[in-house]
């Protein structure tokens, strides 16, 4: 509110008429309209930016099934308002029992998806027009565990192994034919078994060797309790047949649209963010996953094992977070054209990588 303001008169201005007084007022009344105006003005200026700042960018993100550790730099970054700071409103999907999350993005159901290469490069060569735009897991985290009874690789000969099938199969193969194994059970050769992901089969001894990855293994082997220690494990990074798993996918049509792009580079800076809390603060990634609804019976030093398998996986320490290895890569490749008897992929990929969102000025 405004108040009057108080005019005070001398003798001679005393002597004026009452209609004289109520005109007055009609002379300053343009000015206080205009200092209104103003006012509102700078009031309008002064909320614009924060109006700015509440206006986020929705995008949706389809993620792998699996345990919450093994998206953890995702969830960090929530948590901590990230993607917020980024100017996004992030929503975190899973693509549903049977389908991949490249499934969700090639059907325009996510803005971005995040995959194992070779299940993402197999929908690729379907026709499915996504490309790789960043990479979460420097390493692979696929192995074999096995009873002490395959204490070495020659054992294997004569055993049930549990293959995970759908893309992950390749360095299982590849692994067989250096070690000269048949995957025929006759011969002395392999008796592949399909295995899902749980450990059932294993721990009712149908199997002898259990196909899991680093993260997921503290949870499925948890029942055998202290006499886990005795198995025996090979990773398949180690062995030089490890593929790339978990990465970053795009439609390809998306990127040739600016805009879209440089969303992309602002959800993948803050994830990154994520990542990289994992690695500085372990601790409060495991509260975090604790914390979850989903995690009220778990055991924390089989999270804690779980999260130190992933932040190995991504390596915050040696490598930046999204970069593509191109041995990696070219490795990936090789064995999804040779390592399975009934390959992945035909022919090697063209266009099937970017580095766009990593090499933006």
């Amino acid at each position: 509110m405004f108040a009057q303001p108080c005019l005070r008169c001398g003798p001679t201005a005393c002597n004026l008429t009452v209609a004289d007084n109520q005109a007055q007022p009609q002379k300053n009344r343009p000015s206080i309209m205009r200092l209104i105006a103003f006012l509102m003005l700078l009031l309008s200026l002064a909320a614009a930016p924060a109006v700015a700042q509440n206006t986020r960018v929705a995008l949706t993100v389809a993620i792998p099934d699996g345990p919450a550790t093994r998206s953890v730099g995702f969830l960090i970054a929530q948590q901590r308002g990230y993607f917020s700071d980024a100017g996004l409103d992030v929503t975190l999907t899973r693509a549903g029992y049977g389908r991949s999350p490249v499934d969700d993005l090639g059907e325009a159901r996510a803005d971005l998806a995040v995959e194992i290469m070779p299940i993402a490069l197999a929908a690729r060569a379907r026709g499915v027009d996504i490309v790789h735009v960043a990479q979460f897991f420097q390493h692979a985290t696929l192995e074999l565990v096995c009873h002490n009874s395959v204490d070495q690789p020659m054992k294997l000969a004569g055993h049930n192994v549990g293959v995970w099938l759908d893309g992950w199969e390749s360095s299982f193969y590849a692994w067989l034919a250096r070690l000269g194994l048949s995957y025929f059970a006759t011969g002395g050769g392999v008796t592949i078994v399909r295995q899902g992901t749980d450990a059932e089969i294993f721990l009712e001894n149908e199997v002898d060797c259990l196909t899991t990855t680093s993260y997921r293994a503290p949870y499925v082997l948890a029942p055998l309790g202290a006499s886990r220690q005795g198995l025996i494990t090979y990773r398949y990074q180690n062995l030089d047949l490890g593929m790339l798993e978990d990465g970053l996918y795009a439609r390809a049509a998306d990127l040739k649209d600016p805009a879209k792009v440089a969303i992309f580079t602002r959800f993948l800076t803050a994830a990154a963010r994520g990542w990289q809390s994992l690695h500085d603060d372990p601790s409060e990634a495991q509260s975090l996953i604790m914390d979850l609804p989903e995690s009220d019976k778990l055991d924390a030093k089989v999270v804690a094992e779980s999260l130190a398998a992933v932040s190995e996986a991504v390596s915050a320490d040696n490598v930046e977070i999204g970069a593509l290895d191109d041995a990696a890569y070219d490795r990936t490749v090789l064995l999804l054209l040779t390592g399975a008897p009934d390959p992945t992929l035909s022919a090697a990929p063209s266009g099937a990588i970017s580095a766009i969102l990593r090499h933006r000025p």
